[in-house]
């Protein structure tokens, strides 16, 4: 969570944090092993040194970006804003505060109903959505977001 506190203003605070799931991420990384593995078997097995090259390095790329892409997404509520983060080489940044959020849905499939994970859309006003997949709790995120934009709009209620 260091970048997306070092991005925060000063006396803000982050209140609750979404993750990417490893059941999501799961198929991804089982299969770049196995084509790590598959690499390794053609290339002490047989002549086929390019496909061996081929299955490793391919594996490795794959392996490689599921773990750079889950070190890298971060998503955080605070009791003002919502902030993302992704990327690693370009990294991009999302933030906008709790009262522009118009909706919030989550998409699960069967596979991310039985192991809690989904995609998170959220939109704001006429701005095109933010969606974020293979977030785990996705309901849990949700409430939290709610009940906090619930509180900014009675602050501002109560402020007016």
């Amino acid at each position: 969570m260091r970048r997306v506190e070092s991005t925060l203003p000063p006396g803000e605070r982050v209140v609750y944090e979404g993750h990417l799931s490893m059941w999501a991420m799961g198929p991804w990384l089982t299969l770049g092993i196995v084509m790590m593995i598959w690499g390794v078997l053609v290339g002490c097995l047989g002549d086929a040194a390019f496909s061996a090259v081929f299955l490793f390095g391919g594996g490795l790329l794959m392996f490689g970006g599921v773990v750079a892409l889950l070190l890298t997404t971060q998503l955080a509520l605070t009791r003002r804003r919502l902030i993302a983060t992704f990327g690693i080489f370009r990294p991009r940044r999302v933030m906008f505060d709790l009262g522009e959020v118009r909706r919030v849905h989550v998409r699960q499939g069967p596979m991310g109903g039985v192991f809690d994970y989904g995609t998170l859309v959220i939109g704001r006003g006429s701005a095109p959505a933010l969606r974020i997949a293979g977030i785990e709790k996705p309901f849990t995120f949700r409430e939290r977001l709610v009940r906090l934009k619930d509180a900014v709009l009675v602050q501002v209620k109560m402020a007016a």
